[in-house]
């Protein structure tokens, strides 16, 4: 086999360290073998070779100009790998028409289930290719159904122990990459574009090392949804969520979430992280150190054009951050980043929280003992806070229209507390560039014209405990050839 074979390792050396774009990684499509010669133009081709014990292949092809590939090895191990690829369509002009599949294992106990349905699709899984330390993968790739999948694509790799990879796509135009390298990971894609014609989404899960779990789910109509989760290091956590029927012309949920790692400079349009970096610039005269340990990121969004992104770094001093942000609504956007790029460590904690429409947050945190929650309820509200120094909290609520909410901390033991109900704005400011510090604290409530009394306490929610559905996918082979 001639192609060339990619380790995720390879993909993933040297860290998260690319400061450009985060926008998913189109996966390669799989190899369309050609058809031995005499063969009619629409005829199914496919190739398979094993080397090594108790590996197993089955192939089952119906359409016109499928394509199906399997390699398998030994490697340093007793290969145990099965192989299970089963590609179908309506036999007609217009489905099941050169669909992909391709597989290649090396290593010990691999899986692989591949099921495509209907048109264009195209799966490409690698598993365990520079063996040696490589076992108990398993691998599952499922793309349309009932003859509705067009142009689908995807791709899992993994190196190492014990990864699962699953990626379930229906229907229309949808895209995943899932690459994993090193011990106990799992990643789940799933997308489900709607009814058959309409745009899809992309999702790229990259994780490195040790027990990271990530799970996106995409969901949607007529747009086009994007996620990318990239996590390096300890014991990540990451949950996506987006649901997107769109009810007007371009609406683009966007979802990104990089822990362990630096990726700053996005392409997500989100402009309350600039117009936090011109209220204070937290990244200037800062080093980045690649950084990591108990983060968990969750993410949430319905409805039309929302953005969201969360950076999480970690690692010196103690690193227990935290991040979750919920959006339902229109034009949202929400921002993170803990840790900033000189990494001082610390119990971060943020957690964003926005329904209505047009609203914004932001946060960029710093140092350690850090907390901010942010709440907003109605239209056009904005709220931006920036902290660096020790023990920091801040609490920003705010409901109503048009309300705007700021606060900077910088030095140590700060507090801040806002409340804010229809149409009100306040800016705080505590030892902003003051290198004395302080033990400064804040704490402002204003209401609407009726004088309309709430909850004003100052108080932080617990941190969820559930992320997602982590169950491990069933992925049995039956024995192809019982008694051999």
């Amino acid at each position: 086999m001639k192609r060339i074979i990619i380790s995720a390792v390879g993909l993933l050396v040297g860290g998260f360290v690319y400061s450009q774009s985060p926008a998913p990684t189109p996966p390669q499509q799989a190899e369309h073998i050609a058809i031995i010669p005499g063969a009619a133009s629409t005829a199914n081709s496919g190739q398979s070779q094993q080397n090594g014990n108790n590996n197993r292949v089955q192939v089952f092809q119906a359409g016109t100009n499928q394509s199906a590939s399997t390699y398998q090895g030994n490697g340093s191990g007793i290969g145990g790998n099965l192989t299970y690829i089963t590609q179908v369509g309506a036999v007609s002009s217009t489905s099941g028409i050169q669909n992909n599949a391709e597989a290649h294992q090396i290593g010990t106990a691999n899986e692989l289930i591949v099921d495509q349905q209907g048109d264009y699709n195209s799966a490409l899984s690698n598993q365990g290719i520079n063996d040696d330390g490589s076992e108990k993968n398993k691998s599952w790739i499922r793309q349309g159904d009932n003859q509705q999948a067009e142009h689908n694509a995807s791709e899992v790799n993994q190196d190492g122990d014990n990864n699962i990879a699953k990626s379930l796509q229906t229907y229309d135009n949808s895209e995943s990459l899932i690459t994993q390298a090193g011990n106990e990971n799992m990643a789940f894609s799933e997308q489900d574009a709607g009814p058959n014609g309409t745009d899809g989404h992309a999702s790229e899960i990259s994780q490195l090392g040790d027990a990271n779990q990530a799970y996106t789910f995409q969901e949607g109509s007529g747009a086009r949804n994007n996620a990318v989760t990239l996590q390096e290091g300890n014991s990540n956590k990451s949950y996506q969520t987006q649901e997107n029927t769109a009810t007007m012309g371009g609406a683009q949920n966007e979802v990104f979430v990089a822990q362990g790692g630096v990726f700053y400079n996005t392409n997500l349009d989100l402009t309350i992280g600039n117009d936090l970096r011109a209220m204070d610039d937290v990244y200037a005269g800062t080093s980045f150190q690649t950084g990591s340990e108990a983060g968990i990121a969750y993410q949430n969004q319905i409805g039309n054009g929302n953005d969201a992104e969360t950076q999480q770094f970690g690692k010196t001093g103690f690193a227990s951050n935290y991040s979750e942000q919920n959006q339902i609504g229109n034009n949202n956007e929400a921002y993170g980043i803990q840790n900033v790029y000189n990494n001082a460590g610390g119990d971060n904690y943020l957690n964003q929280d926005q329904h209505g429409n047009e609203n914004q947050a932001g946060v960029a945190q710093n140092g350690q003992g850090h907390k901010a929650y942010q709440t907003q309820d109605g239209s056009n509200n904005i709220a931006l806070s920036t902290q660096k120094g020790a023990n920091n909290k801040t609490n920003i609520r705010q409901f109503g229209d048009q309300n705007v909410g700021k606060t900077i901390q910088n030095g140590t033991c700060n507090k801040a507390f806002l409340v804010q109900h229809e149409g009100q704005s306040y800016t705080i400011s505590q030892n902003f560039n003051d290198p004395t510090g302080g033990g400064n604290q804040a704490n402002i409530f204003q209401t609407d014209p009726a004088g309309t009394n709430s909850d004003v306490s100052c108080t932080f929610p617990d941190m969820r405990t559930e992320v997602g559905d982590y169950s491990t996918p069933v992925l049995t082979i039956e024995d192809v050839c019982p008694g051999c």
